[in-house]
């Protein structure tokens, strides 16, 4: 039976080869979405969308206008904030200005709402009543608009090049593009990461995985906090600049899964964007059409994987046994535990699973049963086939590390066999896993 402490040495020895094979695993799992719909003229108009935002409940789109008549600047190229409402018929309300004191006649835009959806982020940062510079600024809503904006981060970005951020909705967090430091061509992506005593850290590079020569922009992070949807012309793709995907590997902000172009269901010739994710897997994003064409809000969902095929467990018959001493079959050698109605193993899991590799690859005779488990949140007709599809996801794991098909069994129990209180939440987590027994044949 693996321990903790095992599985601890292990890291040491098996992290390099493991980010490879996340990253593998990561660019082969292509998205799905469905055919995108431009949102109607009450929200779009013939002049220009941009730096569109989803909040976290898909109930609210946060957008700029620019060289629009209705604009506190008027039409002349400034920008101002617009939001519209989703109604109970899922039609958007008309968009509606935000009105002061975040529009003035200068570029104005939200680059982040937070969770409860009571903050605003702002682009740019007003130092006067004529002038702003790049930065982060936030304001909180007061009665039925928005109060004064302050200074989020006390670091002096540069006035030269595009500036545009990303704050995560707990605001522990901020993603900026930026020409900074260690840029290495035009806009670059960064982190800055909040401490224990609420300031941010000044930008971290995320890496050459992420960056190009070109420019990245537009980044925004989805409600898991790893998946990075950014825009680069830099990797090549469809247009002007596409939308691009890529999963945060470990703690350091540094380490990604090789980016993914999202294809020509949202790739157009011209410039792809702010691609904004609400709890539920809806996406909303800004699209340009043509090379230099104005950009419109589009509206998007992801198509959910089939439900895997069901599995004929076939019960070999045992030869006679020649080692000893001989496992039982109910012995647990491997576990992975995942997130909340999700069938992605959590990193740390994988570690334990490469140890459950490393046994089949030495004893021939191994094979192993794949056994899928849920909390009792849900239906027990869904947790059935949650737990089904979370065992084929470590099915799907251990060939991908070279495991043969024929050694592995898989079987869903749903929340048939708890292992800790479904009450609390850490016994949830506990509850939500696959364990990986293993009999010899």
């Amino acid at each position: 039976m693996v321990t903790i402490k095992l599985i601890k040495e292990m890291k040491r020895y098996l992290i390099a080869s493991f980010c490879l094979l996340t990253a593998n695993l990561v660019f082969a799992q292509k998205p799905n979405y469905e055919s995108r719909t431009r949102l109607s003229d009450s929200v779009n108009v013939k002049e220009d969308e941009s730096a569109a935002m989803l909040s976290s409940d898909g109930k609210a789109i946060y957008f700029v206008r620019s060289f629009f008549s209705g604009n506190n600047g008027g039409s002349g190229g400034k920008q101002d904030i617009y939001y519209s409402t989703k109604k109970a018929n899922n039609e958007w309300t008309s968009a509606k200005n935000i009105g002061l004191p975040l529009n003035d006649e200068f570029h104005n835009a939200i680059c982040g709402i937070s969770r409860d959806a009571r903050k605003l982020y702002l682009n740019s940062i007003k130092t006067g009543k004529d002038k702003s510079i790049p930065g982060i600024a936030v304001s909180s809503k007061l009665g039925q608009g928005w109060g004064p904006t302050s200074a989020l981060t006390s670091y002096e970005f540069p006035a030269k090049g595009f500036f545009q951020a990303f704050v995560s909705p707990e605001e522990d967090y901020i993603i900026v593009s930026f020409e900074g430091p260690e840029t290495k061509g035009l806009e670059d992506l960064y982190v800055m990461k909040k401490d224990a005593s609420g300031k941010f850290s000044d930008p971290i590079h995320l890496g050459a995985s992420i960056n190009t020569a070109g420019f990245e922009t537009s980044p925004i992070v989805s409600n898991d906090g790893k998946t990075l949807y950014f825009t680069s012309n830099g990797l090549g793709g469809l247009g002007d600049g596409d939308v691009f995907k890529s999963t945060r590997l470990d703690d350091s902000w540094t380490s990604w899964s090789t980016p993914e172009n999202l294809g020509s269901r949202i790739n157009t010739i011209g410039f792809d964007g702010s691609f904004s994710v609400d709890d539920a897997g809806n996406a909303i994003y800004i699209s340009g059409e043509g090379a230099s064409g104005a950009g419109d809000i589009y509206t998007i969902s992801m198509i959910a994987p089939p439900p895997p095929p069901p599995v004929v467990a076939v019960e070999p018959t045992p030869p006679p046994v020649v080692e000893t001493p001989k496992p039982k079959e109910t012995d647990t050698f491997g576990q992975a535990l995942f997130e909340f109605n999700s069938i992605v193993i959590n990193p740390d899991s994988k570690q334990g699973l490469k140890f459950v590799v490393k046994k089949l690859s030495k004893n021939k005779n191994y094979r192993v049963q794949v056994e899928g488990h849920t909390d009792d949140k849900g239906s027990e007709e869904y947790n059935q086939k949650l737990s089904e599809r979370r065992a084929n996801s470590v099915k799907k794991f251990l060939i991908a590390s070279g495991v043969k098909t024929s050694k592995i069994k898989i079987q869903g129990f749903g929340e048939l066999n708890p292992i800790a209180d479904n009450t609390t939440e850490d016994g949830c987590a506990k509850n939500r896993r696959v364990e990986v027994k293993y009999f010899v044949k």
